[in-house]
């Protein structure tokens, strides 16, 4: 709340009402390389990585050993990509350091999110600034690793798999956004919220997989969409993201978000979301402890770092969770798998 009050006056000068009325939102897919085997595709799933540092380090390493051992073919970064903001310029050296050097090495694209950190304004991690995000879309021009061709996009693996990338950062952030448009509410959410649903519900894809920074579900202390941390004022609640989340629950195969510095797996059974599982996986950079949610998890870990490892067939959706130890080296922390029979 101090951090608020300090900032006060320039709270009241963004407090214009959003922008509302019809938009035309971007259909953009990126382009990844052929699938090597079109029959399966393993990913890595992280979140939260960008703070630098050992535990970032050792989690990396951890990675490149489960590529090793089980092999994987792309990488999804969950948002956060930077801590406290984003750098200024692509050309920014944090971008080798706590990007290309670290997970470089694995030699697979990675789709990534934008986070409440990549588009900081006033204070790093108040979301409330969606220019911010430039210069990492930019760095997607020079490293073919990042990928990144807009806030929101999908991405096609063969016919197996299609993701669907989606900035929440605006949509709950700690400030009234800086870009009226982008506010709850405005052209951004309506028209990302309506994109969203059109393209999952016309996939042909076998599996569907929903990708954003803040979670729908979520035990940790940031909380579940809906009733984040910073509910107490209206646009940090969260309830736009609950609501773009849920015009696709039973329809995606998969939702996937990081936000809370934990690993967690929700099946598809619960009621916010019915039909769909729900991960969080924050833990690659940073990690922090429970909070006082209680929504029964298949799996959920505190305090402990690590990632996901996801593999797809036509039949089957396995997850894994890996915690990495402090020398770098992955432990299967657990294992479930989710089956689907024939159509889509």
């Amino acid at each position: 709340m101090s951090r608020l009050l300090l900032t006060l006056p320039l709270l009241l000068a963004a407090c214009a009402p959003a922008v509302r009325g019809p938009v035309t939102f971007p259909d953009v897919q990126a382009t990844l390389p052929a699938p090597p085997d079109p029959a399966q595709l393993r990913v890595l799933i992280m979140g939260d990585q960008g703070k630098g540092g050992n535990l970032q380090r050792q989690v990396a390493q951890a990675m490149q050993a489960v590529c090793q051992q089980q092999g994987c073919d792309l990488g999804v970064g969950l948002g956060d990509n930077f801590y406290p903001q984003a750098p200024k310029e692509a050309t920014d050296p944090a971008f080798q350091q706590r990007f290309a050097d670290l997970y470089g090495p694995l030699g697979i694209p990675f789709l990534m999110v934008a986070g409440n950190h990549d588009e900081s304004w006033v204070s790093g991690g108040d979301g409330g600034d969606p220019a911010a995000l430039r210069s990492e879309l930019d760095y997607a021009r020079l490293n073919p690793q990042w990928v990144m061709p807009a806030r929101s996009y999908r991405a096609r693996w063969g016919q197996l798999a299609e993701f669907f990338v989606v900035d929440t950062a605006p949509l709950a952030a700690y400030l009234p956004v800086r870009d009226p448009s982008f506010r709850p509410g405005g052209p951004f959410d309506l028209g990302q919220r309506a994109w969203l649903k059109t393209q999952v519900l016309d996939s042909d894809a076998r599996w569907n997989i929903v990708l954003g920074h803040h979670p729908l579900l979520n035990n940790g202390k940031h909380g579940p969409a809906g009733n984040y941390d910073f509910g107490l004022l209206p646009w940090g609640r969260g309830d736009s993201v609950k609501a773009l989340y849920q015009g696709v629950c039973s329809h995606a195969d998969l939702i996937a978000s990081g936000h809370d510095h934990t690993l967690q797996l929700f099946g598809p059974g619960t009621a916010v979301c019915p039909g769909t599982p729900v991960l969080v996986s924050g833990a690659a950079g940073e990690v922090t402890g429970r909070g006082v949610g209680t929504t029964p998890a298949l799996f959920q870990t505190f305090n402990q770092p690590g990632f996901f490892w996801m593999q797809l067939t036509a039949t089957t959706l396995e997850l894994r969770v890996y915690t990495a130890d402090a020398a770098g080296g992955p432990s299967l922390a657990y294992t479930q798998t989710f089956s689907k029979a024939g159509g889509r």
